[in-house]
Parts: structure tokens; sequence; C-alpha cells
């Protein structure tokens, strides 16, 4: 797994979205230096190996077993993990497999489970679950030029990203993600997780808050948060505001707990 790690203090470790890479939180590697910062590309993503030989159920186990993996190898006891859109499910899943190596969470623009409660949910995932066939029909071009319209007067560096990741990325690997991520099924699992959770949410998408209120409703130790003016990725899209979140929970957890998180 292509690994990113600088500075001293405190363990924070940033998931990235789907089929995203580690430059996704860029702006929060620079900024937040009072903290050791470990961005990653998951397996199937950026710089790290293919999910070639994976099946799709195993997919989310297989990341976050791997980034459990980085913590030992580097003797991070305990790490406070940020996860936006897909990296939110690998970030709950290493809650229930791996609960002890986290201090806590922050998961953005995400969701704990994919099955509709309403007419209205089933119909606006839909497009999600169609997605697997549009990576795979759709010119690479026509992919990367719909982010740039749909987010580039109001959030470029998102559009930015989001384009070259349709331009760059493993389409198998990519769709194989998609479709782990349109069979979770977390929220009864994790129901009752004392983890402690901030669950942040750009305002742009009611069904994104939904999603998000449906994770906080399972977590009895989480706060939620609405970032203004925002969408998937917010690190991007609002990245002093989600990087403000991110520095006030993490001091906040530390003080709380009386130790550093690499302790």
């Amino acid at each position: 797994m292509f690994v990113v790690d600088e500075g001293a203090g405190p363990v924070v470790v940033f998931i990235p979205g789907l089929g995203a890479d580690h430059s996704m939180y860029a702006p929060q590697m620079g900024a937040l230096t009072e903290y050791r910062r470990i961005a990653v590309d998951l397996r199937g993503s950026g710089r790290s190996p293919s999910l070639a030989g994976v099946p799709v159920g195993d997919v989310l186990r297989v990341q976050a077993d791997e980034v459990a993996g980085l913590l030992h190898e580097r003797g991070i006891g305990r790490a406070h993990l940020v996860g936006i859109s897909y990296g939110g499910p690998v970030i709950e899943t290493l809650m229930l497999r791996h609960p002890g190596l986290v201090a806590s969470a922050i998961i953005c623009d995400s969701l704990c489970d994919t099955r509709p409660r309403t007419v209205a949910e089933r119909v606006q995932m839909g497009a999600a679950r169609l997605q697997p066939l549009a990576l795979r029909a759709l010119p690479r071009g026509v992919q990367a030029a719909s982010m740039r319209w749909v987010y580039g007067r109001r959030w470029p560096l998102a559009a930015e990203m989001l384009a070259r990741l349709f331009r760059t990325a493993r389409i198998d690997d990519l769709v194989k993600q998609r479709r782990a991520v349109n069979a979770v099924r977390l929220e009864d699992e994790l129901r009752g997780c004392p983890i402690p959770t901030l669950c942040l949410v750009g305002d742009y998408s009611a069904l994104a808050e939904s999603m998000m209120r449906r994770l906080e409703a399972v977590l009895p130790n989480s706060e939620f948060a609405i970032i203004p003016d925002s969408f998937d990725p917010s690190s991007l899209c609002q990245p002093e505001a989600f990087t403000r979140h991110v520095r006030e929970w993490v001091a906040r957890q530390e003080s709380a707990a009386g130790r550093p998180s690499s302790s």
C-alpha cells in the first residue's frame, strides 16, 4: 500500500474516497502540522496494488485489514481515522474488526448502509447502482468533463481531482470498489459501537445528509456537523472548514484521553 507519512504527534490517518488517492487530502496534509499525518492509497487505487483476485464481498475487509497492518507495522497503537465517501465504510469496517486501533473517527459525506428506507431514497440511490455500467460504457474524457461541469465553477479543487481520477483510474478496480460500497450493510453491526465519531456532511445534498444522520443515529458516542456550501469530497470543496473540524475534533479527543494517540 502506498503511504505518505509526515510529521510527529498524535496520529491522524486519512482514507480517501472511491478510486481517489492520497492527494484527496493535500490541503489537510499541508495544514495539520501539529499531528503525524498518514495518507494512503487503498488497494485498487492510486499507486497501490490492484484488487485483482479479491472478491467484491471481501474488498472492504481487505482494505481495512491492510490499514490495520500499516498501523501495526509502524508501531502505532491508536490513531484517529478520517474518511470521506468510500473511506467511511472502510473506517466502519476497521471500527468493527480492529476497534482497539481506533482512537476516534471522522466520517464525512458517507454512509453506513445502502438499503433505501423510502421511495425517494430508492430513486435517488438508483444512479449509484447503475454507476458500474456507466464507468465501463462512457469514455474517460466524457466522465472527466462531467466532473468539471458539476464541480468546476463552485469547487475547482474537487473538479480537478475528480477529473484526474476518471482519466487515470484502473476501471476494473474502480468498478469493483463501486460494487463493494453499493453492497454496504453495516447499520445493524455498528449499532452501539462506542468509538467517538464525528459525522460530517456538506449541505449540498439532502440525501447525503440523510445518510449521515442514519450513521449518527446508531453510534452512541457521535456528534453531527454540517459544512456549508459543500459536497463530496468536502476535504476539497471546503478545505479550510474541513481542516478546522479535523483539528478541533482530534484536539478534543486527545484532551479527553489524556495521552497521545500513538501510544
